[in-house]
């Protein structure tokens, strides 16, 4: 009977340990490897004393020390766990798994903005800006996963999009340290992409906000349900200051956060 429950619970952990992973990016998977590196060893120096290997078990501690105080410099452990376990408790009680429909403001809330090819997350406290593919050739993917030829692939790809994923995308390559050149990339076979972005921002200078209902506008700003005006304004404020052009961001994210503020202000009942 105790191996059937111990069965159980591997089988049930391994679920948990699965969906996190599937969300998690790659930074935040190598620096748990060294965590449960550092718990593997800790754990080995124990067994170790308790069987009276005293010389091992010194080697097995030195060999650690490296990996520990990473752990204890950086906090590691606590925030996967928090990830881990906290996501599933959040998504029982209905709230956004980035943490951003919560109604609570913090720094941990998150602003969602859905294309054709991308959903981009944008924290507001930090004002970082990344987000999934999901469609093409890259979906399922996370953007901060991509290389740079992956990037500049997709790059040609939303080209092409009939809504503005190509304006999203370059708005995070602004912010990706290591595309500084990307505005030299080829957009659909051309030799130079300028001419093809002045196109585009000629053909797409008036952004609607037309069909934008009540709840893409909470996700846009981050927002639980039945925002007070004072939260409304709140979330504005801080948003519209990362996506505002002159700070990184582009006239259409700032556009889409100034219709998702006019929409709830009209629903707001206070």
């Amino acid at each position: 009977m105790q191996w059937f429950l111990l069965g159980v619970g591997l089988f049930i952990a391994t679920g948990f340990i699965i969906q996190w992973l599937s969300r998690a990016k790659p930074a935040d998977i190598r620096q748990l490897g060294f965590g449960l590196i550092a718990i593997v060893l800790v754990l080995v120096g124990l067994w170790l004393l308790l069987t009276g290997k005293l010389a091992a078990m010194v080697a097995a501690l030195v060999a650690a020390i490296p990996f520990l105080f990473r752990v204890l410099k950086v906090g590691l452990l606590w925030p996967f766990f928090k990830k881990m376990f906290g996501g599933a408790h959040n998504w029982g009680k209905g709230a956004n798994p980035h943490g951003a429909n919560d109604g609570t403001p913090g720094k941990d809330r998150f602003s969602e903005i859905r294309t054709q090819f991308l959903v981009m997350q944008l924290e507001h406290g930090s004002g970082r800006l990344g987000g999934q593919i999901i469609s093409g050739k890259y979906a399922g993917h996370d953007l901060d996963g991509l290389r740079l030829d992956e990037l500049q692939l997709l790059y040609v790809e939303c080209c092409s999009a009939q809504d503005q994923s190509r304006t999203v995308l370059e708005t995070y390559l602004d912010r990706r340290s290591d595309c500084r050149g990307w505005r030299n990339w080829d957009c659909v076979g051309r030799a130079d992409g300028s001419s093809s972005r002045q196109e585009q921002n000629g053909g797409n200078s008036g952004f609607r906000s037309d069909g934008m209902d009540a709840t893409e506008a909470r996700k846009i700003l981050g927002l639980g349900e039945k925002p007070s005006r004072a939260e409304i304004n709140h979330a504005y404020q801080t948003l519209i200051k990362a996506v505002h052009p002159d700070h990184g961001g582009s006239d259409y994210l700032a556009s889409r956060v100034n219709a998702a503020r006019r929409v709830l202000l009209q629903n707001c009942g206070d």
